[in-house]
């Protein structure tokens, strides 16, 4: 039996990250083979991007592509407490430090993810969907062995983009749950979701519970994606059936109520679970993990695509510079270093978020416009290169809410707690 084509690299996975990096390597005259186990157009959560986003889309040139297919525009961030005793508060993209972009879009990832895919076929990777990888025979460096669906592939280097499946971290038993963002998501596609108007226009909703939060993101002119992510707490106590537990949390909730008053969606929920996590270390002997393969996090502050994005840069970078001669021991750890790096930033954003002492600074009227500035820069996904002005903010940041904590600097504000609403009937028409 012949053996098989030796390719200068494998990808697993076609989503963003995956043929980003496909894209980066074919161009640049690398052997890539880019494998995904399953169909494409294909639903996937992830739907609200950053202005960081938006500018890799240019650079890989394809943010034409993104713009010629249905999406939202999005400025900023609106938050509030799901019963509006508190906000809703107004954070603009337009502050941003910086000449980063002051705006970007929302994007149905069934779009996004099958333009990227066809792009990495189009710059010279060979794709193969329905070909899932059933376990790694060996993975060593300038030798990495797959048994796929469709028989064995070689190759000298391997990039894990399998997402949440961590195909690297799965065999590996690398993946580390997060101590207590043990969070699970419930979520779907709606019509005739109430926008904000005035200063609310073509921003991310996220609305604001003690047991969780909702988010609502505007896909296009008609259709809006609203999800629930429950706390640890909630979603292991509730006695509601799993694909009803949207819609439990939406009637419950006077935002969700008012807003979703009249949409018309499915009658059952998605579900996502088993987040937060991280696949340390990122790199190894013959292969590199990024995106969801490399950590996943809480997706609060819509940071998921952005690292992923970034981590394909990274990665490419790295197999592009051994063909040249680039010692693999150095690539690796080149490659760790700055994905822990930008894991580590990512995990300190999400983490602030559920510290009380930060949501009272949050909602503060008293809020200073340069620590404003700052948190709305790395919110805006410049967490690759944080200038120091930036940096200097986000400590005194940190310093204020370790401050609120003993002594507050700010009121502390009364959570809203979905358990203690009295729930509404027919909130949501489902079709």
């Amino acid at each position: 039996m012949p053996t098989p084509h030796k390719h200068d690299c494998i990808v697993i996975g076609a989503g963003p990250a995956g043929s980003a990096a496909a894209i980066e390597m074919a161009r640049a005259g690398i052997d890539v083979l880019l494998l995904d186990r399953g169909e494409f157009p294909r639903f996937r959560i992830g739907e609200s991007f950053l202005p960081r986003t938006k500018r890799i889309f240019r650079r890989l040139g394809v943010l034409d592509k993104c713009l010629a297919l249905p999406h939202a525009r999005k400025v900023g961030v609106e938050i509030t407490m799901g019963d509006w005793r508190y906000g809703p508060q107004y954070f603009y993209f337009r502050d941003v430090f910086g000449d980063g972009d002051k705006e970007t879009f929302n994007m149905a990832r069934i779009h996004l993810d099958q333009m990227m895919m066809e792009t990495a076929r189009e710059s010279g990777a060979e794709v193969k969907t329905s070909c899932g990888v059933r376990s790694i025979t060996r993975m060593e460096d300038d030798d990495v062995q797959l048994q796929t669906d469709n028989g064995q592939v070689h190759a000298r280097w391997l990039i894990d983009a399998s997402g949440q499946a961590t195909t690297i971290g799965r065999e590996s038993s690398r993946r580390k749950f997060h101590s207590f963002l043990r969070n699970v998501a419930y979520f779907e596609h709606f019509e005739n979701v109430v926008r904000p108007s005035g200063p609310g226009n073509n921003c991310f909703g996220l609305v604001i519970a003690d047991e969780g939060w909702f988010w609502m993101i505007p896909l296009d002119a008609t259709r809006t994606s609203v999800g629930f992510v429950a706390r640890e707490e909630l979603h292991t106590s509730m006695d509601v059936p799993v694909d009803q537990r949207l819609r439990w949390a939406i009637d419950r909730t006077p935002v969700l109520r008012e807003r979703m008053a009249n949409a018309i969606g499915p009658e059952q929920n998605r579900t996502i679970s088993d987040f937060t996590y991280r696949c340390d270390p990122f790199a190894g002997p013959g292969h590199f993990l990024i995106g969801d393969a490399a950590a996943f996090l809480d997706p609060v502050w819509s940071t998921g695509l952005t690292l992923g994005l970034l981590g394909a840069e990274q990665a490419a970078g790295s197999v592009i510079r051994m063909s040249k001669g680039s010692r693999p021991a150095v690539e690796r750890a080149r490659h760790d270093e700055w994905m822990k790096r930008i894991t580590n930033r990512a995990f300190e954003l999400v983490e602030g978020f559920y510290d009380p002492a930060f949501r009272d600074l949050l909602f503060s009227p008293r809020r200073t416009k340069g620590l404003e500035r700052a948190f709305v820069t790395l919110l805006a996904g410049e967490i690759d290169r944080v200038p120091i002005g930036v940096a200097t903010r986000c400590l005194a940041l940190k310093t204020l809410v370790a401050i609120q904590k003993r002594r507050p600097v700010a009121a502390r504000i009364r959570p809203f707690k979905i358990r203690l609403a009295a729930p509404a009937q027919n909130a949501v028409e489902c079709s």
